[in-house]
């Protein structure tokens, strides 16, 4: 005999605390409250979003929760009450209540979900429509099928040609020619060739193949989320919210396990938690900071960019990598002398 769903969503609300969306829209916007949105990106982008809340998709909730586990994110750590809500509540009931009992406290579920929330008048992010943002996944999967190929296959292949739209997101940094912009496919083959080059000058053991995979993929969620250039008025909060909903549509291209360990990675870059991560980072700052050094400072002086802005952005390199960072500083008080930079 199957359990059905309803009985285990039933069976759920008996054992959790259920907030109704007017308790919930007295939560919003404490310090010490984070909203946690489990509805797949799709919902996100078609019918809105909560700001603020984060995003978290129920398949990877409890691998994000577990603090033992290498996806764990810390969000979970932090002493918060959190409110987990879904589309009408019954995701968020069963996710409640598996997080409760992994040991999760102060955690409750909004009655209604989403759709209460919206009709109740609370504060609501709408995205801009876009085309069929899988078009060129789908083809492949259509083609490959057609073929007798394997659904795999056809995932892997779907990626590719998805993420050949970083050929199309151009970044500030400017060639060494001045003739254009970089676009990111380039800013990352940089990166990558920068890594093997430089690997002689990295803070401890570094794994280059772990590193050589975090380059290739950090910038990929910009496909979706744009790029976000340094000392520009974007917060780090509003970029990495939209980064995080396309890192959950990218890499979810994939088969499962690549999609696990493609996002597993794009968080440790993002969380400069081990020698990989930082010294991957270090090679980010590095390069469009050379770049920007070898043009004469033509985006700094554009920017009207002070010399303490650079330093305190290229201080991060000194954990990845030393050596590094000494030579930027040097250029940077050379730069300053040359007026590329404002004091």
């Amino acid at each position: 005999m199957i359990t059905s769903s309803a009985d285990m969503v039933a069976a759920a609300n008996k054992q959790i605390e259920t907030i109704s969306v007017e308790q919930a829209k007295a939560l919003y916007g404490k310090e010490d409250v984070l909203f946690v949105d489990l509805r797949d990106v799709r919902e996100l982008k078609s019918e809105g979003k909560i700001p603020g809340a984060m995003h978290a998709p129920r398949g990877m909730v409890e691998f994000w929760v577990d603090p033992a586990g290498e996806y764990h994110r810390k969000e979970f750590s932090q002493n918060k009450r959190f409110v987990f809500f879904c589309a009408a509540g019954w995701r968020s009931a069963l996710t409640t209540k598996t997080v409760q009992d992994m040991g999760l406290t102060s955690v409750c579920h909004m009655g209604g979900g989403f759709d209460a929330w919206k009709k109740a008048g609370g504060d609501v992010l709408v995205s801009a429509p876009d085309a069929d943002l899988d078009a060129r996944p789908k083809a492949a999967k259509n083609a490959l099928s057609l073929l007798g190929h394997s659904e795999r296959l056809a995932k892997q292949v779907g990626f590719i040609l998805e993420i050949d739209k970083l050929k199309q997101i151009f970044r500030q940094t400017p060639l060494l020619d001045d003739s254009r912009k970089e676009n990111d496919a380039e800013h990352t083959w940089q990166l990558a060739m920068m890594a093997v080059v430089f690997a002689e000058y990295a803070t401890g053991d570094i794994d280059i193949h772990r590193v050589l995979k975090m380059l290739l993929i950090h910038d990929i969620v910009e496909i979706d989320a744009g790029d976000s250039p340094a000392f520009t008025g974007i917060t780090k909060s509003d970029q990495f919210e939209r980064e995080c909903i396309a890192a959950d549509r990218l890499f979810n291209l994939l088969p499962h396990e690549l999609a696990m360990e493609f996002r597993a990675l794009w968080d440790e870059f993002e969380e400069q938690a081990s020698p990989d991560a930082l010294f991957s980072r270090a090679m980010d700052r590095l390069q469009p900071f050379l770049n920007n050094y070898f043009t004469e400072g033509k985006m700094w002086i554009k920017h009207k960019i002070h010399v303490d802005q650079v330093r305190e952005r290229m201080a991060i390199v000194a954990k990845g990598a030393p050596q590094i960072h000494a030579m930027i500083a040097d250029l940077t008080e050379d730069a300053f002398a040359k007026g590329y930079l404002l004091p």
